[in-house]
Order: C-alpha cells, then structure tokens, then sequence
C-alpha cells in the first residue's frame, strides 16, 4: 500500500497523544491522514486502531457502569448515525467532506473557549438518541465528533468521568457502525484492515508510553502546542481542499 510510513507514523503519533491527553486518537490521525489517502481509506485505516484504544481506556475505567446507565442512548444511538453517516461517505463524492472535516476540528478548537451557562441544560432520553445519532452522523462522514461532546458537556455540566467513560463507549459504538456500513457496502477492504492489524501492536504500545508520560508532562504546554498542530492542519486541509476543487 501506498503511503504505508505515513499511516505508521501519523498512528504512532495519535496514539501517544491519546495516551497523554486521554482523548485524541481520531481527532488527529483523521486529518493527518487525508494529506496522503482519500477520506474513504483514511477512516478505514482508523477503525481497528480506534476500537483497540478505546476499548483499553473502558478497561481502565470504574465509572462506565455507571455513564451507561444514566445515558446509555447516546452510544446506543450513535451506531445508527455513523451507520447512516458511512453509507453517505461511500456513494458520494467524498472530497467535498475535506471542507466539513477542516470545520470540525476548528469548530473543536473554538468550542474549548465556550463556558456553560448557570443551569445546565437538562436533556431528556429522545433528546440523548438525537444527539447520538447526530454525533454518528459526523463519525461517519468524518471520522470526528469531538466538538459536540466538548459542546454537550459543557452546556449540561456533564461530571467529567462521565464524560469521559459514556464518549469511549459511543466512539467505540460508532466505529462498530462504521465497520456494518463498510460491509454492508462491501468496501472493507481486508488490505487496509490488515495493515491497522499488523501495526496494532506497535500503536498500543505508543497509547502504553503516552499514558505513562501523562502525570510527568507540563498538560498546559502540551495542550497548547497540540492546539497549535490542529490549527495548522485545519487550515492545511483548507488549502488542500481548495487546490483539489481548482484542479478538478
């Protein structure tokens, strides 16, 4: 496969950075990615990978029991949405999905500046099911929903372990709709997957370093030149985008 070093190195990257922050592994990889394989390709390289990470930080939480109970149709939902999401990734023209994905990640950056208001807003269950399917959708199209989790817990003071164990679980549930979408297409391409697998166990253990260095890193710093990375692949996926449309 071509771009076979950029995916090693992209993965390895992501991963220790998921490992440090908690969170990161799709939100970064994804457009690192598109710079060398089609947004198709790229959300395909990240399934296995994002499903093993994901299902290591579970493991590692005591709180997921709980986040299942209390909102349990966010996950559930989000299949149905990244189901629906992929099926529109694979029967139309993806690279218009640049522009989308580059608003996504600013939307991410700009929405870490937002502050709830007073009274946290209270969502019912049919309102959870519609933000799930809605965070699906955005997992099937661009392999990203970190915006509107950042949004929904803000707004609903939402108690950050929580947050974090119920958004691992609905990561994981979108991958699995992703991954029924792909078949049901036939478009999961066994080569792709095969070079995630073959990998896997070199990226976990980038997850297992980023992990360790967590409680040994200066967090503000190393958010701050982490925003400035997304800042400047959010605006080079711009003019890619934009140099891909003019070609066309």
């Amino acid at each position: 496969m071509d771009n076979e070093l950029l995916f090693v190195v992209v993965s390895l990257l992501s991963a220790f950075v998921h490992g440090a922050f908690g969170f990161g592994f799709p939100l970064l990889s994804t457009p690192l990615l598109v710079f060398g394989f089609d947004l198709r390709t790229a959300v395909l390289l990240t399934l296995v990978p994002t499903v093993s990470i994901n299902l290591v930080s579970i493991l590692s939480e005591h709180h997921w029991r709980e986040a299942l109970r209390d909102y349990w149709p966010i996950p559930a939902f989000t299949v149905v949405g990244s189901f629906l999401g992929t099926q529109l990734l694979l029967t139309v023209d993806p690279e218009p999905f640049r522009f989308l994905l580059a608003a996504v990640l600013i939307g991410y950056l700009v929405s870490d500046h937002l502050h709830g208001g007073r009274e946290p807003l209270r969502i019912s269950k049919v309102g959870m099911a519609l933000f799930g399917t809605l965070l699906g959708l955005l997992a099937g199209v661009v392999n990203i929903f970190a915006p509107l989790v950042i949004a929904y817990a803000l707004y609903t003071q939402m108690p950050v372990m929580l947050m974090v164990a119920t958004f691992n679980l609905s990561f994981i549930t979108s991958k699995s709709g992703q991954i029924v979408g792909f078949i049901s297409q036939g478009r999961f391409d066994l080569d792709v997957v095969g070079l995630a697998l073959l990998w896997l166990p070199l990226i976990l253990a980038a997850l297992w370093l980023g992990i360790r260095v967590r409680k040994r890193v200066d967090m503000a710093t190393y958010r701050g030149l982490l925003k400035a990375s997304l800042w400047v692949i959010s605006i080079g996926i711009l003019i890619d985008a934009l140099r891909r449309l003019t070609v066309d």
